[in-house]
């Protein structure tokens, strides 16, 4: 598979575009400390005013400003660490966390698998947006901005929330996945030589599992981000709600999907504010984009490197008529099978 996303281009194409993305967002938390231009009012050199914000897209603000008067160009570039790392983080620890319960459960009878897939089934019928909504809401909304906690903490129990309403299906995938590599020849093969769970696992299963745990890595990333982006629609951006006193709700970190749903609630008859919205929403667009071709790139390595190794290990049969054709008794004869 390695060897396949070596010569991929399209594949280093989108590493590219994440990469370039965190390293912008971490250089301007680095060297700007995390700061956006405000620019309220506009003057000339004179000292005439021009405009207020929202200002429209220039030469020197690309994509504008907001309400506010927020650089959008720079709200993006802030805000891309914000989107980009809690997807991974919540994507790397369902991963994680799922493996950790799954395999083991997966070693277990046939008798709790049944009786945990009833158990877990009712919890895939539950949108996890709805109920990432209400576990979250009643500690994301603030009206006080004194009495918003610690950034650390908002991330990390959303973080959390994020990562255990989204392990039912997970779990129940990777056990899925795990029985059948047990269910396999060679690893009856591995149980009669008598390998333990831990050495089947390690030298057996997880070879064949980490192919398939990349691709849903990215799976994960784009379900998360999906949910940000339909909590923004209700009012609840990441890392808690600002409830303002002239009526509305503000984000209170720079985040992609938390923008766009703010600029999308602020949706008023003013000129360029109709508009703000599309920035945060073409820049979702690219990123779910980008995720589902890393994701294509991932499955077509996946399935070639499966190609090339079924034709390059000879099938029962050949082995077989192999023997047949020996000019000698004691020739060695290639006789490994397809699992």
């Amino acid at each position: 598979m390695r060897r396949v996303l070596r010569y991929d281009f399209i594949f280093w194409m989108c590493l590219l575009f994440f990469g370039t993305l965190l390293l912008l967002s971490f250089g301007n938390a680095v060297f700007r400390d995390g700061q956006v231009d405000q620019i309220q009012n506009l003057y000339s050199k004179d000292g005439t005013f021009i405009a207020t914000s929202p200002l429209e897209p220039s030469t020197d603000r690309w994509f504008g400003t907001d309400r506010s008067g927020n650089d959008l160009f720079q709200v993006m570039i802030e805000g891309a660490k914000w989107t980009i790392g809690v997807c991974i983080s919540v994507a790397f620890a369902r991963i994680v966390l799922a493996l950790l319960i799954g395999v083991p459960l997966a070693f277990r009878g046939k008798r709790l698998y049944t009786a945990l897939r009833l158990l877990l089934d009712g919890f895939l019928i539950i949108p996890i947006s709805l109920l990432a909504l209400f576990i979250l809401l009643p500690a994301f909304l603030f009206i006080d901005p004194a009495s918003v906690p610690s950034a650390f903490s908002r991330v990390f129990l959303e973080v959390s929330v994020l990562t255990v309403i989204g392990l039912p299906a997970l779990v129940l995938y990777l056990i899925g996945e795990t029985r059948q590599l047990l269910a396999q020849e060679f690893m009856l093969v591995a149980r009669t030589l008598g390998g333990r769970p831990g050495h089947q696992f390690r030298v057996h299963i997880w070879p064949h599992l980490l192919p398939t745990l990349t691709i849903v890595f990215m799976q994960q990333f784009v379900q998360t981000l999906m949910v940000l982006i339909h909590l923004s629609l209700f009012g609840l951006f990441f890392g808690g709600t600002l409830v303002l006193f002239e009526g509305g709700a503000a984000p209170i970190i720079f985040e992609w999907a938390s923008q766009f749903g703010y600029y999308f609630l602020q949706f008023s008859a003013v000129s360029w504010i109709n508009h703000l919205f599309l920035v945060p929403a073409i820049a979702l667009a690219l990123l779910v984009f980008f995720a589902n071709l890393l994701t294509s790139r991932l499955e077509r390595a996946y399935r070639l490197r499966r190609q090339q190794i079924s034709s390059s290990t000879p099938s029962l049969a050949e082995a077989e008529a192999a023997t047949a054709h020996l000019s000698h008794p004691f020739d060695p004869v290639d006789i490994s099978i397809k699992s």
